[in-house]
């Protein structure tokens, strides 16, 4: 028998297996997905660090307590306050507007900004009325211009806030902050800006006949039954001079006492038109003394 050595020059060679090659269409869809993840992140680098826009720093949270005391204002005490006669124009009631719904729900509008006074006000009334009709989250405290009358009014603010409820939805925004700007044009630094409802609503209501200027701040709109603009309020913001969030939120349980009287006296009166929106719901609040000397202020049946 023959045996073969290892070194036998008469072996024949070994034969190394065929290589793969990769599909060019691999290779090109590799190559194409490497281009987009390049212009992804120096899309982001120039979003993140080349804009020109500044985040607003976050608003201070209201105190738990604060907000509280405000949202949660016992039912006697807004019936012995009832709706005295306000001391400015008051809302204006609409007639024949289509409802106003967000979310299938009464829709509430409001269009602010931190810097304003009347505005400061008017949040104090807002935040009564819808403390009736379901919760906040994430309320921030803050004060109007150092700069404007009425300086440094106390008040929350609904940047960043929600609100939830069975019966209304609420969209707030503030269109600028508290702090002057020489750059900006309105003076602050804006915030926000309106969404293409809340702008539309500005643009439909905020102006005669309906009330008597023309894109004045605070603007509220209660279902498309009653808007309220400026001084509309019903009080002066300086109702509310030299006091604190937690001074004014204690203050809001004693009827006699006339920021309790002006700021549930129209909160009554939105409470009133939030009511006449969602069919008189709930009943036990709507068909309160109270709301009912609302909506005979306010003339709603």
């Amino acid at each position: 028998m023959a045996v073969a050595r290892a070194d036998d020059t008469d072996a024949p060679a070994p034969v190394d297996p065929p290589r793969r090659r990769i599909p060019m269409a691999l290779v090109t869809w590799a190559f194409v997905l490497l281009i987009v993840l390049i212009i992804v992140v120096l899309l982001v680098i120039k979003v993140t660090r080349g804009s020109t826009t500044v985040a607003p720093p976050p608003v201070t949270a209201a105190p738990t307590g604060d907000v509280r005391a405000v949202t949660s204002i016992p039912l006697a005490v807004f019936d012995a306050v009832g709706a005295p006669a306000p001391a400015g124009p008051g809302p204006a009631v609409l007639g024949s507007q289509p409802p106003l719904t967000i979310g299938g729900r009464t829709g509430v509008v409001f269009v602010g900004a931190e810097f304003c006074p009347y505005c400061a006000a008017a949040r104090w009334a807002l935040v009564a009325a819808l403390g009736r009709f379901g919760t906040f989250s994430h309320l921030g405290a803050t004060t109007s211009s150092a700069d404007e009358a009425f300086a440094s009014t106390p008040t929350f603010s609904f940047d960043g806030a929600t609100f939830h409820s069975r019966y209304v939805s609420l969209a707030a925004v503030e269109l600028y902050g508290a702090t002057p700007s020489a750059t900006a044009p309105a003076g602050y630094a804006q915030l926000h800006g309106p969404s293409p409802l809340e702008q539309a609503l500005l643009r439909r209501y905020d102006t005669a006949p309906f009330v008597a200027g023309t894109g004045t701040l605070p603007f509220i709109d209660v279902g498309n039954r009653v808007v309220l603009s400026g001084d509309g309020v019903g009080f002066s913001p300086g109702i509310l001079d030299g006091a604190s969030i937690g001074q004014i939120a204690s203050e809001l349980s004693d009827p006699s006492n006339p920021v309790t009287q002006a700021v549930l006296g129209m909160a009554n009166e939105l409470t009133a038109a939030i009511c006449a929106s969602t069919g008189e719901r709930p009943t036990a609040l709507c068909s309160s003394s109270g709301v009912i000397a609302g909506a005979r202020r306010l003339g709603l049946a």
